[in-house]
């Protein structure tokens, strides 16, 4: 039989896994699977049982929010031997399975995973930790970890737009010197977003055509510091557009980045708190993550898929 490890939060989104454990692990049953299961009880958790644990199974699942995905990934990068990962959304917004199309209804999920194909991801390192789909600063990207969980499990995405609503006057400017691919920017900017994602925060900020999730480069877009509402209505009618051409918006792709800032900046790794860092530097794992997804997201996040399309064309 396969062997699996199934880690769930039982506090993520509004906990209706507590309602929907029992179908799921009868579809891993039916399937031939043989599972134990580990539910979290508090940061890191997760992490910790798949570098104690992890080289044991064929597969590692996870259900939660993308904050417990993260923790699974970064247990990955900490093992040698890599089980497949499959992921049942679980949390408010899950942005990372929007990404690889997993279905938001969790019997679905399950049923994905057993039925699925593998994807190799590429994973992020930040510092010394990683993460699956983003990382950020400034504006409004500590909204998703202050934004408390009982508002998250009644509100849903609202909950995020109202913490923010508290925050719009908070808003600084910090200065920075960006260095990747032989370039260097410095200036003072208000919002910096690395992913490799479609989605961040629910918002799709580039077209899906542009975003490979195995080609080992990141999508990088800073805000630099708004003077004057002409100069925030062009950045926000960029964000809208996706057209990044305002000169108060810094936009491109690469496999590794260093921002060295003046001050302590807080970030966060996929919608959790990132802690407080003057010099970050950011790398890009290539095919570091292999999860199970539904077969048509070759066809649009793949790198790989896309060269071997061009190539059936080109004969």
């Amino acid at each position: 039989m396969k062997r699996m490890l199934f880690i769930y939060n039982p506090m993520a989104g509004k906990e209706q896994i507590k309602n929907k454990l029992s179908d799921i692990v009868q579809i891993f049953c039916k399937s031939g699977f043989e599972i134990t299961i580990f539910a979290t009880q508090g940061p890191e958790d997760a992490t910790n049982i798949v570098q104690e644990r992890g080289e044991e199974y064929d597969y590692i699942v996870c259900s939660g929010g993308d904050g417990t995905m993260n923790e699974v990934a970064t247990g990955y990068m900490n093992i040698t031997k890599k089980p497949i990962c499959g992921y049942i959304p679980a949390g408010t917004v899950n942005d990372f399975a929007s990404s690889l199309k997993i279905p938001k209804i969790m019997k679905k999920a399950a049923q994905l995973i057993t039925q699925g194909s593998v994807f190799r991801c590429d994973l992020g390192q930040f510092n010394d930790r990683y993460f699956t789909y983003v990382c950020g600063f400034g504006a409004f990207t500590e909204v998703s970890y202050q934004t408390p969980q009982e508002w998250k499990n009644a509100l849903g995405k609202a909950a995020y737009f109202i913490e923010a609503l508290k925050h719009i006057a908070e808003i600084k400017a910090h200065h920075m010197k960006i260095i990747y691919d032989g370039n260097e920017i410095e200036d003072n900017f208000i919002l910096g977003l690395v992913s490799n994602s479609v989605s961040v925060a629910g918002y799709k900020a580039y077209s899906k055509m542009n975003i490979m999730m195995d080609d080992g480069k990141f999508e990088a877009l800073f805000i630099k510091e708004i003077h004057n509402p002409l100069e925030l209505q062009a950045a926000l009618n960029g964000l809208m557009s996706k057209k990044f051409d305002s000169d108060r918006m810094l936009q491109f792709s690469s496999s590794e980045i260093k921002i060295i800032c003046d001050d302590e900046v807080q970030w966060t790794l996929d919608g959790e708190d990132g802690g407080l860092c003057k010099e970050v530097t950011m790398k890009n794992h290539q095919y570091a993550l292999p999860i199970l997804c539904d077969k048509s997201v070759s066809a649009q996040v793949s790198h790989r898929a896309a060269k071997k399309a061009e190539e059936v064309e080109e004969k």
